[in-house]
């Protein structure tokens, strides 16, 4: 008996040792299955945090389990969240604007190029040095690059690198300090001719998705992408006389380099052209701001044939007046321009506009008082002097005449006045 016993404990521990040892092959098959099938799982709909959620037991799985696993369209609790759950309804939009994008790039970036504007240092038989790099893009089949004119405006010699890396002579064609644009001609060969389609910015919508191309610190052929966060009425740049009329503000990244490229809107029309951005202590606040296409028509005609833009003057310099102004003024209105100075020689000094005569603190802050008061231009109602200023430079033109509504002396009149060119700095 004692011997038949022993060889029966044998007999069942042999076969506990097979089962155990199966067990062993049956997980690691079925961990193996699990990693080759997970991305058919994910290929085929399933969202990826189902296919990689833990099993629900931490020991080896059952043969039901495998069973139920390896069965096409179980049904079951498991399977609600999966049919419920639509990643890829919710992703939607971000993959529409990133394939924007995408075919905004391929269609555009063959148009855009790098200007390359060198100066010629003082000194015996000096050579031309770089000064510095920007952006443009082509305009027409003629070979004319639409830019900014603070890449170009100090140049001795001018050059243009194309998409293929070949860098080519330019010549300046035209230039505005004001609305800091510039127009330079290179011979680029045919197959490299991609002249851009130019939109309406006029219709430009807040909200819309903005996307830039340029070369931002040298970095040829850089996409970045955002939308229109604002349009403002004036901005003015930070050095000389220029200004940005119904700017275009944006978040897409605008650094140095890219000054000068299109900024387009998701069909690939350009709709500005990309000029500074706000960098407080060399950071970027996302705060850009490119100058509406629409600008850029107005002047072209003249840069290209003239080489210059002659925009109007009236030849004043004005306060805004604010509502504590006009109360510790005593003024008749608590709107409109009060006139501070004017030029003898202007439109403004030929129709007989008056300056202030005297000066007074209103709230800390020194005004000169006595001078006429502008409510309205062309029956436009003017509160800011960048009223003023963006309705002359996008309706008017020098050598036009407009009507200027002022006050004088609590009477209002009707006055008419030629504008002149706004000098050159």
């Amino acid at each position: 008996m004692q011997t038949l016993r022993l060889i029966l404990i044998a007999v069942v521990s042999s076969a506990s040792t097979l089962v155990l040892a199966g067990g062993c092959d049956a997980i690691r098959s079925g961990e193996s299955k699990r990693v080759e099938t997970a991305p058919n799982a994910a290929t085929a709909g399933v969202p990826p945090t189902a296919a990689g959620q833990p099993p629900a037991a931490a020991g080896p799985p059952s043969a039901p389990a495998q069973a139920a696993a390896q069965q096409p369209a179980a049904a079951g609790p498991a399977s609600a969240p999966a049919a419920q759950a639509a990643p890829v309804v919710q992703a939607a939009p971000a993959a529409q604007g990133a394939e924007a994008a995408i075919r905004v790039y391929q269609s555009v970036r063959p148009s855009v190029v790098t200007v390359i504007s060198s100066v010629v240092q003082p000194g015996f038989r000096s050579e031309p040095t770089p000064q510095g790099t920007g952006s443009g893009f082509m305009l027409d089949e003629r070979g004319h690059i639409l830019t900014n004119n603070h890449v170009v405006q100090e140049a001795d010699k001018l050059e243009v690198t194309l998409p293929n890396g070949v860098t080519i002579p330019a010549e300046l064609v035209g230039r505005d300090p004001r609305f800091d644009l510039a127009v330079v001609r290179a011979q680029v060969p045919r197959e490299q001719l991609r002249a851009v389609t130019l939109a309406d910015s006029d219709q430009i919508q807040v909200g819309e998705q903005a996307i830039a191309i340029g070369n931002p610190y040298g970095l040829e052929g850089t996409v970045t992408s955002g939308i229109v966060s604002a349009r403002r009425p004036v901005v003015s740049e930070p050095q000389g006389d220029g200004v940005l009329v119904n700017a275009i503000q944006t978040d897409a990244s605008i650094n140095p380099g890219n000054s000068g490229g299109p900024l387009m809107n998701a069909r690939g029309e350009v709709i500005g052209i990309n000029t500074m951005g706000l960098q407080p202590s060399g950071g970027q606040a996302g705060l850009n701001f490119a100058i509406p296409i629409n600008n850029a028509k107005r002047v072209l005609p003249d840069l290209i044939s003239k080489g210059s833009y002659p925009h109007p003057y009236v030849g004043i310099a004005s306060a805004e007046i604010t509502e504590t102004l006009a109360q510790s003024l005593n003024l008749p209105v608590r709107q409109g321009l009060l006139i501070q100075s004017v030029e003898p020689n202007s439109g403004g000094g030929r129709a007989g506009l008056r300056g202030g005569s005297g000066s007074e603190n209103a709230r800390s802050r020194q005004v000169a008082v006595g001078g006429d008061i502008i409510t309205a231009i062309d029956g436009q109602p003017v509160r800011r002097p960048e009223d003023f200023v963006a309705y002359l430079e996008a309706n008017k033109r020098a050598g036009d005449t407009v009507t200027l509504t002022i006050v004088r002396d609590g009477q209002p009149r009707d006055v008419q006045v030629t504008l002149g060119e706004r000098p050159r700095r």
